[in-house]
């Protein structure tokens, strides 16, 4: 995709210096029309780089991490740097466990607003390198950055879950199940914290509201079975 933003960017900037110089010998409609006019390409870019970055988020959520990185490196090349694309390069870079490259970006975006992005990211990292208290302190930053965000509080949740600390992890995954009632992966993990913890009842209701079949919910069971041989407990367990 070529979105040539140089050379529209010299077209703007032209507008803008021929209104101005024409102040002095006509009215200041005409340079009213100028700024409008430079406005709406503004407007045009700002619509083409949005589908540009819908595209790469596209491609981030179906796991085509190397193609996201080539349409990443084409944004760059033509002066489309910000925060969000930074995020969108280290997402990437941690899909294909390209963890030292993909943390030093994460590091970047700390003293940005996509600081709870930035801090979910470096959990995830900190849990993939087996360090479930340094990633719990991640996502509970993450948590507090972005309340309302599903993904950090499940991942938080889990977190809690694997140390131990039930009545925490219970917390963050009812909250993000009641945020996103269609939510399988919050509804799945809350459903084995039931099943670990001793509330077979509470597990069982949970997945009939649901609608789970019978041999989904084996699956789980099996899987908390194996979950529970993981826990690590610690002493602000709940």
């Amino acid at each position: 995709m070529s979105r040539d933003r140089p050379a529209r960017w010299l077209v703007s900037a032209g507008l803008l210096v021929a209104g101005s110089l024409g102040l002095s010998a006509c009215s200041s409609s005409g340079f009213v029309h100028e700024v409008e006019r430079d406005t709406r390409m503004s407007d045009e870019r700002d619509s083409e780089d949005a589908v540009y970055r819908d595209l790469i988020a596209r491609l981030l959520a179906q796991d085509k991490h190397y193609a996201a990185l080539a349409h990443i490196e084409e944004y760059k090349r033509d002066g489309g740097g910000t925060p969000e694309l930074t995020l969108y390069e280290a997402r990437a870079l941690y899909g294909l466990e390209l963890d030292g490259q993909a943390k030093a970006l994460f590091l970047k975006l700390r003293d940005t607003p996509l600081r709870g992005e930035a801090q979910h990211g470096l959990g995830l990292i900190a849990a993939r390198d087996g360090d479930l208290a340094r990633a719990t302190e991640y996502f509970i930053d993450a948590v507090h950055a972005r309340p309302t965000n599903i993904a950090m509080r499940n991942d938080l949740g889990f977190a809690l879950l694997r140390a131990g600390r039930f009545s925490d992890a219970r917390l963050q995954l009812a909250t993000a199940l009641e945020l996103a009632p269609e939510n399988e992966r919050a509804r799945s993990n809350l459903i084995m914290l039931m099943m670990i913890n001793g509330d077979r009842q509470g597990a069982q209701e949970l997945a009939a509201s649901a609608g789970i079949e019978e041999s989904e919910l084996n699956r789980l069971r099996s899987q908390s079975e194996r979950l529970r041989a993981l826990i690590r407990p610690t002493s602000s367990g709940g």
